[in-house]
């Protein structure tokens, strides 16, 4: 199969491949008249498009995760690419072409539990946590489910294994700056809030045929709640557990979204709380800047909605010291995008 990739589409280029349909809604242009907006998707990342003739034709050969071959032509709008469709058909392909499609960790998912629960069962002092934490990571329904489920739909670790990567990644800085801390921060507290900030997301998300949505315990509950209801029905399974470190763990995960305006039901009101909080944003934020900086080959990225801003490859800058101008042609679109009022992206940050 000759694949074009999303991560390789430039302005007013021909497109003639397969793309799997992540999100499909019918609309009403402008005019009065229907359009089908998609988002299509690879594993290289998502870029939207628009179906706006012959609707009635397209509207019911295909849903919400299939493989569709595409013939369009690509344009820039607000500084990003989109795709006018032309054709659209749904089609199948052999099942090791699939990866083509479908975002995956680059870690090996075993490995990363057995690191994971390394960390946890060494590190934790506490027989209450300890308990707790064990509970856990023997519950085959939350294992399986942590091994291939993504961290969020579309923010950051948004791929197979991302919410495991992510878990990861946060109890080895987790346990880092607890040390640090150490004299005011209680490390079990941490490592356990770590491992169960976003088991919520284990009911939050799905996967169905290749893509990830939300529920609908998802949509009205939130992944928050969700998860303090499944750590409090836990607590209650292990004897004489201590009320105190029962509300702290609870705190903690109510809390990792730090402000009210990012969905967090309280703000951290415990030292805990806001490390947590800070590492949880911070790995979500560098993963973010990775994804963006490691697809381009040019000094700048294009204009990111969800944060906001330009992102500088640090490794091609170093490398040409001295131009400056790419620094020139980002400066001019920087002004640009203020001319023109781009959006910020609002929503699910973690």
């Amino acid at each position: 199969m000759d694949k074009i990739f999303v991560s390789s589409i430039k302005d007013n280029e021909k497109i003639d491949s397969v793309f799997l349909v992540k999100t499909k809604t019918v609309q009403t242009g402008k005019t009065g008249k229907p359009y089908i907006f998609l988002k299509l998707s690879d594993m290289t990342g998502d870029i939207k498009g628009n179906v706006w003739d012959n609707v009635q034709k397209y509207i019911n050969l295909f849903e919400e995760g299939d493989l569709v071959h595409i013939k369009s032509r690509s344009l820039m709008f607000q500084n990003e690419p989109q795709l006018n469709i032309s054709e659209i058909r749904k089609v199948q392909v052999p099942p090791f072409e699939l990866n083509f499609f479908l975002k995956t960790t680059k870690f090996n998912a075993e490995d990363m539990f057995t690191e994971l629960s390394s960390i946890l069962r060494k590190n934790i002092d506490d027989k209450y946590v300890k308990e707790l934490v064990e509970l856990f990571l023997h519950d085959t329904e939350y294992v399986s489910k942590l091994k291939i489920l993504p961290a969020a739909k579309s923010i950051h670790h948004a791929y197979i294994g991302g919410l495991l990567e992510h878990t990861l990644s946060m109890a080895k800085a987790g346990l880092l700056l607890s040390k640090h801390y150490e004299s005011i921060v209680n490390k079990d507290i941490i490592l356990a809030g770590i491992l169960l900030h976003d088991v919520g997301k284990l009911e939050e998300i799905k996967f169905e045929k290749n893509i990830a949505k939300y529920s609908d315990k998802g949509r009205l509950i939130g992944h928050i709640v969700l998860g303090v209801n499944l750590i409090d029905k836990k607590i209650d399974m292990i004897k004489d557990f201590p009320n105190e470190l029962r509300v702290m763990i609870l705190h903690v995960v109510l809390a990792h979204h730090g402000e009210l305006e990012f969905g967090s039901p309280k703000k951290p009101k415990t030292v805990e709380a806001l490390l947590l909080h800070f590492i949880d944003n911070m790995d979500a934020k560098i993963n973010q800047f990775a994804a963006i900086t490691g697809g381009q080959n040019s000094v700048w990225s294009s204009y990111s909605k969800q944060l906001d801003r330009y992102i500088l490859n640090t490794k091609i800058f170093m490398s040409k010291t001295g131009d400056n101008d790419n620094v020139n042609k980002t400066e001019n679109n920087d002004m640009e995008a203020e001319e023109n009022g781009i959006p910020k992206e609002t929503g699910e940050l973690f």
